[in-house]
C-alpha cells in the first residue's frame, strides 16, 4: 500500500515536474521562435528581459544581437544602395548629356544587331528608334553590320539625305558593335576646295605646273595616241607690267589662258606654268605636219592686241613644241624631260624677232648636254687658272701714240682650244660664276697696267650681272688697293643694257667709281634705245662708238650717226672713242669728223700681255709707214 502510495507521489512529482517544465521551457522556446520569425522577417523585436534558463537566456540575447546587427546591416546596406542609385543616376545623366552633345551620331548594337542605345544626333539622321529595333530597320546599307573582332575598326562613307557621312565601326564583345556617323559634307567640301587651290593657278584658275606635270604623266602612260606638247611664252612681258602697271599684265595674262583655251579645244589641258609661260598637252595628234599646224595657231593667236582698259595691247608669242608619235613611248620619258624639251625648242624661238615656234629636236638636247658639259669645264678653269687676259690698244690719233688698252678676256680650253668670250661670257652670267671671273679679270689687269707707264691706261668691261654684286664697289677698291694702281688710269667700261633694270641703284654705283676717281666709259653707244636718256642722267667720261656704225662707213646713214655721236660728245663735255676700225679709210672718215681716239684690228688684234711691248713699237710705226696721209693732213692742221 505504502509502496502505491510513494510510487503514485513519484508519478504526481514527475508530472507536476513535466508541467513546470512544460510551462518554464515552452515559454522560453516560444519566445525564441518569435524572435527568430521576427529576425528572419526583418521586423524589429520589442525589447524584454528574457527568462527562463540561463542557457536559454543567453540563446535570446545571442539572437537579439544577431537581430541588431542585421538590422545595422540592412540599413548600411540600403544606404550604399540610395548611394549607388543617385550615382547610377548621375552617370545615366552624364552618359546621356555626353551622347546627345555629340557631333556625331551615334549607336550600339548587341550580339543580334538590335539597338542597345543611340544618342540624339542618331536620331536626327535615323528616326527616332527603340531600343531592341533590327539594325536593318534603319540601316539599309547590310555591310555596316558586318562583324568585326573585339576592338577592330573599319571605316566606311554612307549617304544620308544627302550629307556624306564617314561611318566608324568597332567591334565589341559578343559580337557587338559601336557604330558613329559623322558629317564631313562640308570637310569634304573644303578638302575639293583646298586640293583645287593646290593645283590650280590663283590668277587664271588654269592647272598649274605640279597639276599639269600629273596629267602629261597619265598621258604619257596611255601611250595609244600621238600627243603634243606646248610651252608658250608672252614676249617682252615685264615690259608690258613695267609700262602698263601689274593689274593690266595680270588682265592680259588672264585673256591669254582664255585664248588657249579656246583654240586647244575640249580634249586638251591648257596650264599656267608661272610667270608668262604657259602650257598645252594634246591628244589626238597625228604626225609633225598637225602639230606645226597647231602650233602655228598658238602663234597666230598673239596677232590681235590684248583690249584691256579700253586699251590695245601689242604683245608677241614664242611657241616650243615636242611631238609624240602613238606608240613610241619610253619608259624614261616623263613630264620632266618633255617640259625640258618644250623649253630648248622654246629657246630657239625666242632667237626670232616676232612671234614663232620651234619644234624640239634631238640635237637641242645634244646643244644642252654640250652647255652642261662646258659650265663644269668653266668651273674647272677657274679653279686651274686657264683663263688670260689680252689686251687691245687704244689709239691717240691726235698724239700718234697708245693712250692704254682694254682687257678682254680669253679661254684656253685643254681640249676645245680657243673659246670666244661671246661663248663663255653669257654662261658665266647665267651659272653665277660671271661674279668670280670678273673679279679676278680686274685685279689681274691692275696688277698688269701697275707695270706699265703711268700714262697708259687700261680700261675692264663690267657686265650687268656684276652690278647685282653687293661687293662690287669694295673688289674694285681692293684690285686698286692690292696693284697700287692710280684710279685715274682705270676706265670702267659698261653697255646700256646694265640700267634696264635697278637702274637707280646702277646709277649710285657710278657714281661711287666717279668718286673714287674712275673714269666711265659707256659702250656700244647708238645700238640701245635709251642711250641719250641715261647720258641725262648720268655724265658719263666717254662714249664709245660702236662697230656696227663704223664697220660700213660708205653709207650715209652710218655717218650720219656718228656725226651726231661726236657732236653730242662734244656739247656734252665727253670725250669719244670709235671701236672696230680695220681699214685706213675707215680712219680717215672718223678722223676728219672729229674722233681722235680709236681701237681695232687696224693697230693690232688683242695679244697677250707678253706682246705689249711689241705693240707699242709697231703701233709708233704705223705712223711712218701706213698713215702717211693723216699725218699730212695733221700737219696741214697745224699751219
Amino acid at each position: 500500500m505504502r509502496n502505491g502510495v510513494a510510487l503514485v507521489a513519484v508519478f504526481g512529482a514527475l508530472f507536476g515536474f513535466a508541467m513546470f517544465l512544460s510551462r518554464s521551457i515552452g515559454r522560453t522556446l516560444r519566445e525564441m521562435a518569435l524572435r527568430a520569425r521576427e529576425l528572419a522577417s526583418g521586423a524589429s523585436a520589442k525589447p524584454g528581459v528574457p527568462k527562463g534558463p540561463r542557457e536559454v537566456r543567453d540563446v535570446l540575447f545571442a539572437l537579439e544581437e544577431m537581430g541588431a546587427r542585421c538590422r545595422k546591416i540592412e540599413a548600411t546596406m540600403l544606404s550604399e544602395a540610395d548611394m549607388m542609385a543617385v550615382r547610377l543616376n548621375r552617370q545615366e545623366s552624364q552618359l546621356g548629356a555626353a551622347l546627345n552633345n555629340m557631333t556625331q551620331a551615334l549607336c550600339m548594337l548587341d550580339g543580334q544587331k538590335r539597338l542597345v542605345l543611340s544618342n540624339e544626333v542618331f536620331s536626327r539622321y535615323f528616326g527616332e528608334v527603340a531600343p531592341g529595333t533590327p539594325a536593318r530597320a534603319f540601316l539599309t546599307d547590310p555591310s555596316l553590320t558586318l562583324p568585326l573582332r573585339e576592338n577592330e575598326m573599319a571605316t566606311d562613307l554612307l549617304e544620308v539625305g544627302g550629307a556624306v557621312m564617314e561611318v566608324k565601326r568597332r567591334g565589341m564583345l559578343a559580337k557587338g558593335l559601336l557604330i558613329t556617323f559623322e558629317d564631313i559634307t562640308e570637310k569634304q567640301r573644303i578638302s575639293r576646295r583646298l586640293e583645287h587651290v593646290a593645283g590650280h593657278d590663283g590668277l587664271t584658275d588654269l592647272p598649274n605646273r605640279k597639276n599639269f606635270a600629273e596629267v602629261l604623266d597619265q598621258r604619257l602612260a596611255k601611250g595609244r595616241d600621238g600627243l603634243l606638247v606646248a610651252v608658250v611664252d608672252i614676249r617682252g612681258f615685264k615690259s608690258i607690267n613695267d609700262t602698263h602697271g601689274h593689274p593690266v599684265g595680270d588682265a592680259i595674262l588672264k585673256e591669254c589662258g582664255n585664248r588657249l583655251v579656246r583654240i586647244a579645244g575640249p580634249k586638251a589641258t591648257v596650264s599656267r606654268l608661272g610667270g608668262n609661260e604657259f602650257a598645252v598637252v594634246l591628244p589626238g595628234v597625228r604626225g609633225t605636219g598637225d602639230a606645226d599646224a597647231f602650233a602655228g595657231a598658238l602663234v597666230a593667236s598673239f596677232d590681235s592686241p590684248f583690249d584691256v582698259e579700253s586699251r590695245r595691247i601689242e604683245a608677241r608669242g614664242s611657241v616650243g613644241t615636242v611631238h609624240i608619235a602613238a606608240g613610241q613611248r619610253m619608259t624614261s620619258l616623263g613630264a620632266d624631260i618633255v617640259l625640258q624639251n618644250c623649253d630648248l625648242a622654246l629657246y630657239q624661238a625666242k632667237q626670232e624677232a616676232g612671234s614663232a615656234y620651234r619644234r624640239f629636236k634631238p640635237a637641242m638636247r645634244e646643244k644642252l648636254q654640250r652647255r652642261r658639259e662646258m659650265e663644269l669645264d668653266l668651273q674647272k678653269a677657274l679653279d686651274e687658272g686657264q683663263f688670260e687676259l689680252f689686251y687691245q690698244p687704244f689709239i691717240d690719233t691726235e698724239r700718234r701714240r697708245v693712250s692704254g688698252f682694254e682687257a678682254l678676256l680669253r679661254w684656253q680650253h685643254p681640249v676645245s682650244g680657243m673659246i670666244s668670250p661671246a661663248v663663255f661670257i653669257p654662261l658665266a652670267e647665267e651659272t653665277g660664276l660671271i661674279e668670280r671671273l670678273g673679279k679676278w679679270a680686274l685685279e689681274a689687269a691692275c696688277h698688269e697696267a701697275s707695270k706699265w707707264p703711268e700714262d697708259l691706261t687700261i680700261s675692264v668691261n663690267l657686265s650687268a650681272v656684276q652690278f647685282k654684286s653687293p661687293t662690287l664697289v669694295e673688289d674694285v677698291r681692293g684690285a686698286l688697293a692690292a696693284s697700287g694702281l692710280a684710279p685715274r688710269r682705270l676706265q670702267i667700261e659698261v653697255t646700256e643694257s646694265l640700267f634696264l633694270d635697278e637702274g637707280d641703284r646702277v646709277l649710285s654705283i657710278l657714281k661711287e667709281f666717279r668718286r673714287l676717281g674712275l673714269t666711265i666709259s659707256m659702250d656700244d653707244f647708238g645700238t640701245g634705245y635709251s642711250s641719250l636718256g641715261y647720258l641725262s642722267r648720268f655724265p658719263f667720261d666717254k662714249i664709245k662708238i660702236d662697230q656696227s656704225f663704223v664697220r660700213d662707213m660708205g653709207r650715209a646713214e652710218n655717218i650720219a650717226i656718228v656725226r651726231s655721236i661726236i657732236g653730242l660728245s662734244r656739247a656734252l663735255n665727253m670725250s669719244v672713242i670709235a671701236e672696230g676700225i680695220e681699214t685706213p679709210e675707215q680712219m680717215q672718215i672718223l678722223y676728219s669728223e672729229g674722233c681722235r681716239e680709236m681701237q681695232g684690228y687696224l693697230f693690232s688684234k688683242p695679244r697677250p700681255s707678253s706682246d705689249l711691248a711689241k705693240m707699242l713699237m709697231e703701233v709708233a710705226n704705223q705712223w711712218r709707214s701706213d698713215f702717211p696721209s693723216l699725218a699730212a693732213d695733221k700737219s696741214m692742221a697745224a699751219a
